[in-house]
């Protein structure tokens, strides 16, 4: 299991960060290697929410689905994403700082089947993939913050 964790300040409160980035909509254009992600389940976001949708890494398009398994408003989410033989554990937290929010999203990545002999370049892509998805998250947002 590799853990990827990454960290960005966003000066907005972090119930905007967390609705933003609790919305499965919102997914792909701030995470590139989402083209496609949708809410599955009725209702609003919690426990047991699922999702499904495509993900693109190192020039592989998979599906994917993800269950929601813990939710704090405006705090902090985790849900599990399976795609194949891959198990992710992503975390996405939001902690108030002096300009606005700490924004913090981890995965605990577990790779199985034949794909574990590619773990470490999935691992790397992943890293990378991570570091430009919350760069691009606090562009789009303390871009909209600005906005008229």
């Amino acid at each position: 299991m590799a853990t990827i964790t990454e960290s960005v300040e966003i000066k907005l409160p972090a119930d905007k960060v967390f609705a933003y980035t609790t919305e499965a909509g919102s997914w792909p254009r701030w995470q590139s290697m989402l083209p496609e992600a949708e809410q599955t389940s009725p209702g609003k976001v919690g426990v047991g929410t699922t999702f499904k949708g495509l993900v693109r890494l190192m020039g592989l398009t998979m599906k994917w689905t993800a269950e929601v398994t813990q939710y704090e408003p405006n705090k902090s989410w985790a849900k599990t994403i399976t795609s194949g033989s891959i198990v992710n554990k992503e975390g996405l937290f939001c902690e108030p700082s002096e300009i606005g929010t700490r924004f913090t999203l981890t995965y605990d990545m577990n790779v199985g089947g034949f794909m574990k002999l590619s773990s470490p370049m999935i691992v790397r892509a992943m890293r990378k993939e991570t570091k430009t998805s919350v760069g691009n998250l606090k562009r789009l947002l303390e871009g909209q913050s600005t906005s008229p």
